[in-house]
Order: C-alpha cells, then structure tokens, then sequence
C-alpha cells in the first residue's frame, strides 16, 4: 500500500515506518492519522512482520497534531471526526488498535516528541532517544488535558506525580531526564539511533517468537488493567470541554502565537 505522508520500507521480519512530512516537523494532519489508522489494519494481518520502528524524517519525530484552520477544517467535514466526541473515539480507538499490534514496537525518537507525537512513541514497547530528543505535552496550554487514553498510560510509565508535572506545567522533557524518569529504554548519539534498534531487534528475533508475542500480552494486561474504565469517560469530558471555550481560547492563541486569556 502506498502513503502519502509515511514512508513504510520493509525488510525481512522488520518494517521501518517514517513520519514524512519534515517541512513542519512531522505534524499529524488528517491525512496522516487515517494512514496511520490504515498501515495498523495491514500489520495486524501481516505475519511475516515481526517488528516494526517508528520514526521522524528530518529533525523531529512529530510536533503533534496540526493547529492550523486548514488542517482542523479538514478534520471537521469527516463524518467519522465531525466533533470532539468522535475525534476522541477516534483516538481511543487507534492507540488501543496500535498497542496490542502482535509486532514488536520500536520508537526511534530522533527530535521533538510532542503530543500525539509523545502518544504515538510512548505507545510503543520500546522507546531508543537520540541524545536531541525532545518530549512534551502542550495541552493544557490549549485549554485541554493529555487526552486519547494517554494520561493513564503515560502514568504507567513514569509515575502520577512526573505526569502531573509534565502535562501541568507544559515543561519539555530533554533525553537525559527522559531516560532517568524512565520515559525511554536508552539514550545513544544520533549516528547510532537506527543500529541501536536494529540491534535491539537482533535481540528479541533470537527468542521465541510465541515467548515474546505472550509477554507483551501478559506485560500490556497487568499495566492497562484498569484502564478501561476510564475509556468511555474522555470523549465526554473532552465535549465538556469544548463548550466551556477555553478549547476555543486555546487553539486560537496558538495559532495567533499569543498567550491564551483563559477565564477562571
């Protein structure tokens, strides 16, 4: 299948899939969250794939999702994204579908791992930063929380009070302290960030494949076991949000490149 914003090379048990629009830094458009939903669909089907790495072409993995009015414009008139409800059902619906993909994931973060970029890369099982990693989480400056089922997931990982940081204060996370809060398996130099998941995946390829394809299973069980119950709550709340205009307040400073006016 050919993409038009994702560059999918595979190569023996292993695909590489590269978030490809560098020209502003790798932000998710429509276009780009529909072809990611479409290439999870062919991998979920694809036996011969074992593992799969993620990454960003140029100097970022991905600055998020796009806040311009042409890209939400674009959104909108998609029945299936023609509101905030369903653009959480829809978000809901991808990072479970990506998660309990029977390949090994692997996330090469090259840059800045932004939003739905972090969501994307903390979604793998693994993540190798290059040393000019950046992660962050923007929302609340928006006038939203860290939504898409990321907030739990993301505490599972590093703990509720490093989360309630991160997502509360808006502080970006360099490679280092990613690595000591244990939001990345390894941090290595930007020449060596692809060997060092071709070499993690030379590892795993030599056990078991049905050994490894059950411990992700059993792994993904006992972290996200009460995560369900929080699923149905987001897209509600996420509409709460929106008619309390801080929503509205939030993207359109961003896009004015101004600070939000938020009412107390």
């Amino acid at each position: 299948m050919q993409y038009e914003t994702l560059l999918v090379e595979k190569s023996g048990n292993m695909a590489t899939v590269t978030l490809n629009r560098p020209a502003i830094l790798n932000a998710m458009n429509t276009q780009m969250l529909l072809e990611l939903k479409d290439l999870l669909a062919e991998l979920r089907g694809d036996q011969k794939t074992r593992f799969v790495i993620f990454t960003g072409a140029g100097k970022a993995f991905s600055c998020g999702v796009e806040f311009t009015k042409k890209a939400m414009d674009e959104r909108y008139v998609r029945p299936e994204l023609a509101n905030e409800r369903l653009w959480q059902l829809f978000g809901h619906d991808f990072m479970h579908t990506m998660e309990n993909l029977e390949q090994v994931t692997i996330s090469a973060v090259n840059g800045a791992a932004v939003g739905a970029g972090l969501c994307l890369t903390m979604n793998c099982d693994f993540r190798i930063a290059s040393e000019n990693a950046v992660f962050g989480i923007p929302e609340a400056s928006l006038g939203i929380f860290f939504t898409w089922g990321a907030t739990p997931r993301l505490t599972t990982l590093i703990g509720p009070s490093k989360t309630k940081e991160m997502i509360m204060t808006c502080d970006n996370v360099n490679a280092q302290e990613a690595l000591r809060i244990g939001l990345v398996n390894k941090v290595v130099p930007p020449e060596q960030l692809m060997s060092s998941c071709h070499e993690l995946v030379g590892k795993i390829a030599t056990k078991g494949p049905l050994a490894v394809r059950i411990c992700k299973k059993i792994v993904n069980a006992a972290s996200l076991s009460k995560m369900a119950d929080l699923y149905p709550c987001e897209p509600e709340l996420v509409e709460r949000l929106g008619l309390s205009g801080d929503v509205e307040e939030g993207v359109q400073a961003f896009i004015e490149k101004r600070l939000p006016r938020f009412s107390d």
